[in-house]
């Protein structure tokens, strides 16, 4: 058992390897919980693309005990939320509930993700759906240029697919290759229950016991990203779109890498809101774009670093000039005392800001647990943003974009 700033966290390992994590915030009257599973779409052969995010929307489509309609209705008819996601590396259901309601939280979450029935009609019917998703990914440039973007770098790699699949794939995935996916992922070690709020973690130990009983899990095996080769390298997709859509980045560090912490800081300083480098030079000075901004993804074996900026087409050239030169200072000048220190205060403000809520400090203990099976309090993070210097995120900046591939890519109108 821990606390400080935090709530109280407190942890435990069941017998057949399922984790519990909670962390108690007794000043709320509220709580979120999810059921996070260490399997993503990194994990899917190539012939099963897009089956983890498939698999996640049938889940909500019936058990033998609940209807698709009573499973939606048993949590938001009484003021709560329930919702899934897939990721490249974990899948999660979760919920977000007032006190009163774990025990039927906990009995709906556990019933979809292992007794789900797969009705192939409610199978075809979903499929349609997905089928509108990818359309509707396709018809969002400022969407669709990430989904080019992180093949280009992850090429021939399952990080470089789509999340939601390839219609081949998913014209070929029916009951059975559900039903077999999800009695191999959904596992013993794989399984991490988190929560947050105002919840006893013994009485959620219990229940999670009753529920999850007999899960064997084969030792997870990812094959990691080759190396790509170095220099510079951008790819042109020309679509229905009236703007230039732009990615520039490159590989970056994995979740558990020490040099995350300058990282993060680089990331606020050149891209994150509008006191930002990029946002003040690119859209304040020069009026180039509307949207600029940074975003970095940090993985078991990798991590990514870009910068996004949407513009008309002929101003593309210039956008792309600014941001070399924004990233090309950080890699020669120190930042100034007086800049790291804001960009540390903006930092640990979106931190402390973001964790009053329980359903960020639910997602925060869920990665932590999968990432690094540990906790760290944001005390220590904090001490940890407060430690970086100036040299290390010069540093960070040269590891970064002088000895690291650089990828660009740009959907142009047709």
């Amino acid at each position: 058992m821990m606390s400080g700033n935090d709530g109280i966290y407190r942890r435990t390992v069941l017998d057949n390897g399922v984790r519990v994590v909670t962390e108690k915030m007794p000043h709320v009257r509220s709580l979120a919980i999810g059921i996070w599973l260490n399997t993503g779409s990194r994990d899917e052969p190539d012939e099963l693309s897009g089956i983890s995010h498939f698999l996640e929307h049938m889940n909500f489509k019936g058990t033998p005990r609940r209807s698709a309609a009573a499973i939606a209705r048993q949590i938001e008819g009484r003021g709560g939320h329930l919702n899934a996601f897939t990721s490249k590396e974990v899948t999660c259901y979760h919920a977000r509930v007032i006190d009163q309601q774990l025990l039927r939280a906990v009995d709906i979450l556990s019933d979809i993700i292992q007794h789900s029935l797969y009705d192939p009609n409610e199978l075809d019917r979903e499929r349609t759906i997905i089928f509108e998703e990818v359309k509707n990914l396709e018809d969002t440039p400022d969407e669709w240029v990430f989904e080019h973007f992180i093949n280009q770098i992850y090429p021939g790699h399952p990080m470089g697919r789509s999340i939601l699949g390839r219609r081949e794939t998913l014209k070929a995935i029916d009951r059975s290759k559900l039903i077999d996916y999800r009695d191999k992922r959904y596992t013993g070690s794989r399984v991490v229950v988190a929560a947050s709020g105002n919840l006893e973690h013994n009485r959620l130990v219990r229940m999670i016991e009753r529920r999850f009983r007999d899960h064997s899990s084969p030792e997870l095996s990812r094959d990691p990203p080759a190396e790509t080769d170095p220099g510079r390298h951008q790819q042109d997709v020309h679509t229905n779109t009236q703007q230039a859509h732009i990615c520039w980045g490159c590989r970056s560090f994995t979740y558990n890498d020490p040099r995350k912490y300058p990282l993060l800081i680089l990331h606020t300083l050149l891209g994150g809101g509008m006191s930002s480098r990029l946002f003040q030079r690119i859209r304040e000075r020069h009026g180039l774009a509307y949207s600029v901004y940074t975003f970095l993804e940090t993985y078991f074996d990798t991590g990514l670093f870009g910068i996004y900026a949407g513009c008309e087409p002929q101003k593309a050239k210039k956008v792309l000039s600014l941001i070399s030169s924004e990233v090309s200072r950080l890699s020669r000048q120190l930042v100034s005392t007086r800049e790291l220190q804001r960009t540390k205060d903006q930092l640990k403000g979106n931190l402390l800001l973001g964790l009053e809520s329980p359903a960020n400090r639910m997602h925060r203990l869920a990665k932590m647990e999968i990432y690094t099976s540990k906790w760290l309090s944001l005390d220590e993070v904090i001490a940890r943003i407060d430690a970086v210097s100036t040299e290390d995120v010069r540093n960070v900046a040269r590891d970064q974009f002088d000895r690291k591939a650089i990828f660009t890519t740009i959907l142009w109108p047709n």
